[in-house]
């Protein structure tokens, strides 16, 4: 009985273990379940037939049961129960189990079975406590020495395996459950490690082994690329066909342009032989006007050495009209035809001067002869008779020269034969006609400068004239050439950029000779306002005059005019105060400026009429471009200058404009006339320095005399002049 209730517990026992170790695979499963079954079978193979077998060691005393059951079995009676958890006492063995579930015996048996079960890990559920409170039980039946044959323990086979199989199908279904929980984890975490590997894999292999795929972005990109390079390349067509036409425009317009310039030119070529025959045949009459006038001359022999200057003038325009008209320029053959009648323009005025100068001679010589005859007894008429014809004389010649009382003492005390000591008869001459001229040219401009209707005009007139005049400078020669080019467009009646705006100096009567004025006065004022501040200023100035005094005869008389007014000591001419004049008058003649009554300073006058004699040496120094007769050359400053020393010198002024002078055009004075010029420089150094020392206070400082001290003492040393510094080169422009 005892051995078939141990093996009861023992195929029990399996079961249980079997249960517990569902959750290993199927294969691993049926081996746990054969092999406690075959250890079964074997162990009831080996026990002899009615023996006890015992776990525990036979000497050990047996614990005697304390309890009132009859079956002496020491189970616990909420062994079956659904909630064991709930009863408040443990056995000493459960808690000895509960802390000493790994321990091993050394020989395993039958009764030591279930200590395999302690091997597992125990889960603190229902489950695993009803587990446990299952193994307590058996473990305390197997302890027992009570058993016998009459132990009832059908009750717990029953109730056991009942309880065991309930247990069993809760675990199983548990167990499978979350086994296949985790297969399916498993295998979702293994096809997403699959997926995430194969697809690296696959880009791998495609960026190694397959070229790159574009995206659809890539791609329309590229259409967006191509769509504007098909729109460039359509576009530079439309550009090279439009470039074409313009080209094919351009050639046409050209070819237009070419022959409108062709025909244009043959008109020109014909008006300006038409014009240079006209100036020919005037020339013609002049030049036969001329010389009835000298051959008409009274005294000629005397009178003509007077005016041989003008005649070489004369000779010497002649000559250069030959040059101009048989040079033909094709390119603006109208120029040649301007300078040429310009040139006969300057004739036409020597002539009128030449003629009136002889007019003037021949009527002194008859009055000459008339009081000659007057003087004689057999025809001696009293005085009274004289007076009439010897006032009228004199009138004639007031109104042709102009001069007032100063001419008339002229007349009166040397018979018009000698100089004066404060100016030559001729210089006086030509200063008197140029003040005259002047004097009337502002008169013609009275009614366009008043007139308050024409007040835009002016002043679009006089931007037109004062912008280049400020800007002259000598900064290159395409600057110098375009500054000549506005004028020479304004006084030539163009018209002409004035800010935003085009003005013509034509455009009312009056306003050609007002600009005209307004140009040589202000030109002749920049040698107040800048050549005395940049002395080499005034050479890109001079060479400005010149070119226009070329071309415009009446606009160089102007200048020379304005030369005179402003600086009366480059006539030369040392203007005496007249009787009732009040010095205020008189210093304003002689060029001195008045400030609220005062005066200005001597050294402020000596450094503005300096700078006025400067500007008008460099003119007389300066070079025409293409090799073109000087208007106002060096023949006029050796007549200067010798007219300078037949006069006797004033203090300060004479040194100031003698040393500017010749700073300026001493050494082109020096290499034209050579020796002749050394002699005159000699005579300076000598006799006419001499007499500047003698005129100047004691004690006065003598700045201009010291200056020229130095200058000739400079000369003498180096054996001559240096060039004056700025002087603008023949290349320049």
């Amino acid at each position: 009985m005892r051995a078939g209730l141990q093996i009861i517990l023992h195929f029990l026992r399996s079961i249980f273990v079997c249960e517990t170790c569902s959750e290993m695979s199927d294969n691993n499963e049926h081996e746990m379940v054969e092999s406690p079954l075959k250890e079964t079978m074997t162990l009831l193979s080996r026990t002899p037939k009615g023996q006890i077998v015992y776990d525990r060691d036979p000497l050990e005393p047996i614990k005697q049961s304390t309890s009132n059951s009859k079956s002496g079995v020491l189970l616990s009676e909420n062994i079956f129960g659904r909630n064991p958890a709930h009863s408040p006492e443990k056995s000493i063995d459960s808690q000895y189990f509960q802390h000493q579930y790994s321990v091993h015996h050394p020989h395993p048996g039958l009764n030591n079975r279930p200590n395999l079960l302690m091997d597992i890990p125990v889960q603190h559920t229902e489950k695993s406590i009803n587990q446990f409170k299952w193994q307590q039980e058996l473990l305390m039946m197997r302890n027992t020495n009570q058993l016998d044959e009459t132990t009832p323990v059908y009750n717990l086979s029953n109730h056991g395996i009942m309880q065991l199989f309930e247990l069993r199908e809760q675990q199983r279904l548990s167990t499978a459950t979350s086994f296949m929980k985790k297969i399916e984890d498993f295998k979702e975490v293994s096809r997403r490690s699959d997926e995430e590997e194969c697809l690296r894999m696959k880009q791998e292999l495609e960026e190694r082994l397959v070229p790159k795929r574009e995206s659809q972005v890539d791609v329309e990109m590229i259409i967006q690329r191509l769509q504007v390079e098909a729109r460039k390349r359509f576009q530079q067509e439309e550009d090279q066909i439009d470039q074409k036409l313009k080209e094919i425009t351009s050639i046409q317009e050209k070819e237009l342009q070419e022959d409108m310039k062709k025909k244009t030119l043959e008109l020109h070529i014909a008006e300006a032989k038409r014009r240079k025959g006209i100036s020919s045949s005037k020339l013609e009459s002049l030049l036969k006007f001329l010389d009835e006038s000298v051959t008409s001359c009274q005294e000629r022999d005397s009178f003509l050495q007077t005016v041989q200057m003008k005649l070489d003038r004369v000779t010497a325009l002649k000559t250069q009209f030959q040059v101009v008209v048989n040079n033909v320029n094709h390119e603006d053959p109208l120029n040649s035809a301007i300078r040429s009648e310009n040139i006969v323009k300057q004739i036409e005025d020597l002539v009128e001067v030449i003629r009136d100068d002889i007019a003037k001679n021949n009527a002194i010589v008859e009055e000459k002869n008339v009081l000659s005859k007057r003087q004689q007894p057999q025809s001696a008429l009293p005085s009274s008779a004289v007076m009439p014809i010897t006032s009228s004389a004199v009138k004639q010649e007031h109104r042709n020269d102009q001069l007032g009382c100063l001419e008339k003492k002229t007349c009166d005390s040397n018979g018009g034969d000698e100089d004066l000591d404060f100016v030559r008869r001729e210089d006086l001459v030509v200063y008197s006609q140029l003040q005259a001229e002047l004097r009337q040219y502002e008169a013609n401009t009275v009614a366009f400068s008043g007139d308050l209707s024409l007040k835009t005009l002016r002043f679009e007139l006089q931007k037109a004239v004062l912008h280049p005049v400020n800007e002259i400078s000598d900064q290159s020669g395409q600057h110098l050439q375009d500054k000549l080019d506005r004028l020479r467009s304004l006084l030539q009646g163009n018209a002409v950029h004035v800010g935003s705006r085009m003005v013509r100096a034509t455009e009312h009567p009056g306003g050609l000779e007002y600009c005209t004025n307004l140009l040589a006065r202000r030109l002749v004022a920049q040698g107040e306002d800048q050549v005395n501040v940049n002395p080499k200023a005034a050479f890109p100035i001079a060479a400005i005059i010149t070119e226009l005094w070329l071309e415009f005869p009446v606009f160089g008389r102007l200048v020379l005019a304005h030369f005179y007014r402003q600086c009366p000591y480059l006539v030369p001419y040392y203007l005496p105060q007249q009787e009732g004049q009040s010095n205020e008058d008189y210093y304003k003649s002689l060029g001195y400026r008045y400030s609220s009554g005062k005066v200005e300073q001597q050294p402020t006058y000596l450094k503005r009429m300096s700078g006025v004699v400067r500007l008008y040496a460099a003119v007389l120094i300066s070079l025409p471009r293409r090799n073109q007769p000087h208007p106002h050359g060096l023949e006029h400053a050796w007549r200067y200058l010798a007219a300078l020393l037949n006069l006797s010198p004033r203090n300060d002024i004479t040194a100031a404009i003698l040393v500017e002078f010749l700073t300026v055009a001493g050494y082109a004075m020096s290499k034209e006339y050579g020796k002749q010029f050394q002699k005159l420089l000699h005579l300076i150094c000598t006799e006419y320095f001499t007499m500047i020392r003698n005129v100047t206070p004691k004690g006065s400082g003598g700045g201009p005399v010291t200056r020229l001290e130095e200058f000739l003492h400079e000369s003498i040393t180096k054996g001559g002049i240096s060039p004056p510094a700025g002087q603008l080169s023949p290349r320049f422009w």
